[in-house]
């Protein structure tokens, strides 16, 4: 089988990550790295066992190149579009870092280019590859808790890397679309039905528009930095209303110091209809307890075996599954109509943050 020739359009922490992870398949050679930070190449090309990338500045350059098959883009968000349209239209199969997109415009646009194209559009949503959480959907689909009808999400924890761009709401699309998009996607995956209506209300607690926010993160490698345009919330309650009934609710808090100092910085749980619960916690454990025979479960899951140098759960087998997308020309299980999905419930909560009113999905599709 040949391999998969690859180029990666942006190498900061995400893109990165993947790069390396993408080196370490054998059935995989990069073979361009496009990145204006010397730096980033730089902590990239050191981790490479497999390859050796030629570098460029301009993704441009690479639209037309003949040894590519396949990029993966891990560009801020507001850039997606741009770039994941114009390697779509050159006829590359895509993997696209989530959301698909910061506005639904833009989020359409990419899936129209794929469709024209007749290309494999994978979105990063990696928690649809780990192993957690395809433990938690294993568990439903046996049946043990019956049909979902409550779902939480608690997400407590340090704030985005210090890059002006997370910060900008016109540009990250706002911090529940950049980050709880995931979130979000895991309540569509294990409740099965569509979102019809969203209310959340948040605000800026402690970073805050027009002072000098010592910015702070404990799993980049960027310094930190005072970054005054801050514009988009530090905190959220969100509620979601489900086509079956189903309810959800998340709650975010980007400013907590240390990192899950309580080891319990994000936990997400469920409740089905025979009055059982199942809870995640940290992305490593799942407990259920209760239901019709008052059973209790406590599941150590293998984190270590789905992802690379203690990345994210999930990491390395979202990339084992694009290259076996690409290679059967199968959609992916995060194929960008669940990103879309996922980025609908994001955008209808900070819409409903800013208007102070339940904010209908159909009311974003007209």
């Amino acid at each position: 089988m040949e391999k998969l020739r690859m180029a990666f359009i942006g190498v900061g922490d995400m893109g990165s990550h993947h790069c390396i992870g993408f080196d370490l398949l054998p059935e995989c050679k990069v073979n361009y790295i496009c990145d204006m930070n010397q730096a980033n190449v730089d902590r990239t090309l050191a981790e490479l066992k497999n390859s050796k990338p030629v570098i460029v500045a301009d993704y441009k350059e690479l639209l037309h190149k003949e040894d590519i098959d396949a990029v993966v883009i891990s560009v801020p968000n507001y850039l997606h579009r741009e770039v994941a349209v114009a390697f779509l239209e050159a006829g590359k199969h895509v993997f696209l870092e989530k959301p698909v997109a910061h506005t639904l415009e833009d989020c359409n646009a990419i899936i129209e280019a794929a469709e024209a194209n007749d290309r494999i559009l994978q979105i990063g949503l990696v928690y649809r590859y780990s192993n957690v959480y395809r433990r938690m959907a294993e568990e439903l689909e046996r049946g043990r808790l019956g049909d979902v009808k409550l779902m939480w999400c608690k997400e407590f924890r340090d704030p985005f890397p210090p890059t002006e761009w997370f910060y900008d709401k016109n540009k990250s699309g706002g911090a529940l679309v950049e980050k709880d998009c995931h979130h979000f996607d895991i309540f569509n995956w294990m409740i099965g039905s569509k979102p019809v209506r969203v209310f959340a209300t948040g605000g800026q607690h402690v970073m805050k528009q027009g002072q000098p926010n010592l910015i702070t993160n404990s799993y980049s490698h960027y310094p930190a930095k005072p970054i005054e345009d801050v514009s988009i919330v530090d905190h959220a309650w969100v509620t979601i209303e489900y086509e079956n009934g189903s309810k959800a609710n998340l709650g975010l808090c980007m400013y907590l110091k240390p990192r899950n100092l309580m080891g319990d910085g994000l936990e997400i749980g469920l409740i089905g209809e025979n009055g059982g619960q199942m809870v995640a916690k940290n992305d490593k454990t799942i407990d259920i307890v209760g239901g019709q025979n008052f059973t209790r479960d406590h599941l150590d899951i293998d984190v270590t075996s789905d992802s690379i140098m203690g990345g994210h759960t999930g990491g390395q087998t979202q990339r084992i599954e694009f290259v076996k997308s690409v290679k059967e020309g199968k959609q992916p299980f995060a194929s960008a109509y669940v990103g879309r999905d996922a980025l609908l419930i994001a955008l209808a909560a900070e819409k409903s943050i800013v208007e102070e009113r339940y904010v209908y999905v159909n009311e974003l599709m007209k």
